[in-house]
């Protein structure tokens, strides 16, 4: 049986509805502001017995974001940390109430903000911390966390 033009013509209408959206162009933000208490975590071994391979460290950054150019839109932010190879790192933070608390791995992308920056900064206080299996780690790991930003569709 052969469809009629109303039945491709709503099919048709129907495929534009499932098919995914244009993917949201992400943009690296400036944190140059962002000032990060000590330039070493402290990394202690999770079990004092000395049986244990997990390292843990914690660190407070006051983060401060850009994004002048979005002051009054809607937008998402994404904090990224790359990863690291050959040591997986997990990471667990609190925040100030700005930005989202929430915990992530190495390669991770997560969401921490979704609303309308009223300033030309987006600041807060964020307490990190950080879990790595010291026997993979070289002692020297860097990590560095970058921030996207995605407009919402108005």
């Amino acid at each position: 049986m052969t469809p009629t033009w109303t039945q491709s013509l709503l099919l048709a209408l129907l495929l534009c509805g499932l098919a995914p959206a244009a993917a949201a162009q992400a943009v690296r933000l400036d944190d140059s502001g962002t000032l990060v208490m000590g330039r070493q975590v402290p990394m202690r071994w999770d079990d004092a017995r000395g049986t244990s391979t997990a390292l843990s460290g914690a660190v407070v950054v006051h983060l401060r974001l850009d994004v002048r150019a979005w002051r009054g839109k809607r937008v998402r932010i994404y904090q990224v940390l790359p990863a690291l190879p050959g040591t997986p790192v997990q990471v667990e933070w609190r925040s100030q109430g700005v930005l989202m608390p929430g915990r992530m791995r190495d390669g991770d992308r997560v969401l921490v903000f979704s609303g309308v920056p009223t300033a030309e900064a987006l600041q807060d206080t964020l307490e990190i911390e950080f879990r790595m299996d010291g026997d993979r780690t070289s002692g020297r790991d860097r990590l560095r966390f970058e921030y996207e930003l995605e407009t919402d569709p108005e």
